[in-house]
């Protein structure tokens, strides 16, 4: 009988370990979907900043008075 207690314990570990391997590997599958996900969202971001910068800085040359580099103060 304890031959069969022995089976029955090796065969729920070996399933118990399949399920955990099973359950490591999609968290490490999620980990890097996510990771993923992150780097193609900062990419995107970094991108629009970029756009915004050059588009403000545009927009600043537009928009600056002319003035004499002698004064300190614009002329109103």
């Amino acid at each position: 009988m304890s031959v069969w207690i022995k089976a029955v314990v090796d065969m729920f570990v070996k399933e118990l370990q399949g399920a955990l391997d099973a359950d490591i590997q999609d968290l490490i599958m999620k980990e890097q979907e996510i990771q993923s996900y992150i780097q193609e969202r900062e990419r995107e971001v970094a991108e629009r900043e970029a756009a915004w910068k050059a588009e403000l800085s545009t927009r600043e040359v537009v928009i600056q008075p002319p003035y004499s580099s002698l004064s300190p103060f614009p002329p109103f």
